[in-house]
This record gives C-alpha cells, sequence and structure tokens, in this order.
C-alpha cells in the first residue's frame, strides 16, 4: 500500500516539476517569511506552509499580467487560505483567525478574497493536486527503526529545515523527495542519533534518486541552516592579543647591535 502510494506521488511531482523554472515573485523570500509566521501564529502544520508557497510559485509562473503589492499580499494570503481548506477541517470565519484580522485590517473585501482565490485556481486550470515534501515524512519513517523520541527528535528538525529550504529559491526545482530526504539526512547528521550510511542506503532505495542530487540538495540545506544560524547568533568579533604593526619598516632587536 505505501509503495503504491510512494509511486503516486513520485508520478504526481515529476509531471509537475520536469520543467519547472526558478522564477517566483521578486519578494518571494519577504512573502514567505510572513506567511510562515502567520502559519505559526494559527497553529497550522508545516505542510500548509509549504503547500502555499507551492501553489504561489506556480501562479507567480503562470499569471504574466502586472500586479502591484498590495495585490500581490492579498494572493500570498488566498493561496495560504486554500492550502489550509485543502489539508485541514477547519471552518475558516471572521473570528478565530489571524488571517481574517489581516483581511480586515488590509480592507479587502469578501468579493475582492473571493476573486482572488478564483483567479488562482483557474489560473493553476484547478490543478492543486500538489505533493509537499512533508507528505514524504511519515511514508520515510515507517522504514526506520527507531524509539519514539528519537523520531519525534528527527521529525521535529526535519521541519525546521524544511521551513528554512521552503522559503529559499534556489530549492524550487528539487523535487519534494528529494528535498525531505536531504532533511532527513541532514538532521540525522546533526543528531547523531543513527548511523548515517545506513541511512544514505535506504533513502535511496525508497525514492530511487541519484545519489550525487541527494548529497548536493543536503549540502544547499546544510548551507541555509548555517546561514541562519548566523543571523540569529552571529560571531564574536576577535580581539587582537597582540598588537600588529602594519608598517613595513623593519624595527631592530633592542639586542642587535
Amino acid at each position: 500500500m505505501e509503495q503504491q502510494q510512494l509511486i503516486t506521488m513520485f508520478s504526481i511531482e515529476k509531471s509537475f516539476y520536469l520543467n519547472k523554472s526558478i522564477k517566483s515573485h521578486p519578494k518571494r523570500r519577504f512573502i514567505a517569511d510572513i506567511i510562515h509566521k502567520l502559519n505559526d501564529d494559527e497553529k497550522m502544520s508545516d505542510d500548509i506552509f509549504a503547500l502555499t508557497m507551492y501553489i504561489f510559485d506556480r501562479f507567480s509562473l503562470k499569471y504574466s499580467l502586472s500586479i502591484n503589492d498590495h495585490d500581490w499580499q492579498l494572493i500570498a494570503l488566498s493561496c495560504y487560505n486554500l492550502a489550509k481548506k485543502l489539508r485541514t477541517n477547519i471552518l475558516i470565519n471572521n473570528e478565530n483567525e489571524q488571517t481574517s484580522w489581516i483581511f480586515l485590517n488590509e480592507n479587502y473585501s469578501d468579493e475582492e478574497i473571493f476573486n482572488t482565490e478564483q483567479l488562482i485556481v483557474e489560473t493553476l486550470d484547478w490543478d492543486l493536486s500538489i505533493i509537499v515534501p512533508h507528505d514524504y515524512i511519515p511514508l520515510i519513517f515507517q522504514s526506520f527503526l527507531l524509539n519514539e523520541t528519537d523520531q519525534a527528535k528527527i521529525r521535529l528538525h526535519v521541519q525546521i529545515l524544511l521551513s528554512i529550504g521552503i522559503c529559499e529559491l534556489n530549492t524550487l526545482t528539487i523535487l519534494p523527495s528529494i528535498l525531505c530526504c536531504a532533511c532527513i539526512k541532514a538532521a540525522i547528521k546533526g543528531l547523531c542519533i543513527i548511523n548515517i550510511h545506513q541511512i544514505d542506503e535506504l533513502l535511496l532505495k525508497i525514492i530511487h534518486c541519484n545519489k550525487s542530487d541527494l548529497i548536493n540538495t543536503q549540502r544547499i540545506i546544510e548551507h541555509l541552516f548555517q546561514y541562519c544560524v548566523q543571523e540569529i547568533f552571529p560571531s564574536p568579533r576577535r580581539r587582537c592579543l597582540v598588537p600588529i604593526d602594519t608598517n613595513n619598516k623593519t624595527n631592530p632587536s633592542p639586542r642587535v647591535k
């Protein structure tokens, strides 16, 4: 059952990513940060954030008309609303959502919101069957012989790494299955819970990808993570303990005559 599900997911993701280019809105990173914070504030699952950005990127790629920043914000929020409708059973109303407050604060009318959602789905030909990296996590973890505590640790780190990766433009053309596995590898490597070489063989067997693609993607994720850590905790500047003479003159030793 799981194998057939994986085959179907591989087919869907490859049909979408086969001809995908690295193109999105110029302020994509800023938009991604806003949506990610909103997703956290509303305590939505991380796959909703991922799906939001995938819908947003597909729309940005296909829609050619000029749109101002105010309307782009509405489009991003509408993508988020669509992702929630696709992935959750919660009732979307004006009483319990941060999104509704933003719509109200920005003076978006109900008609504008409805029309924007309709524009998005029509631009995408009503094809919202997008696979996101998070969809692979439960299927892959079924093959791991780990206790619940270790699994929970790895999952948490994987979700953090995925969120970091999805925010970046240079991960747009990476297949979700490879991105997920690269984050799993990076998380396990950082936590030192199990043998990374055994995981390599298992992951390659599950997703049938090129080993070099997986390694390169892992390096990208680790680089992005290091960059984020440095932004949060910048390295302190070291004080020079010994004064350095920058003059080219040679100062003779007092003992030399």
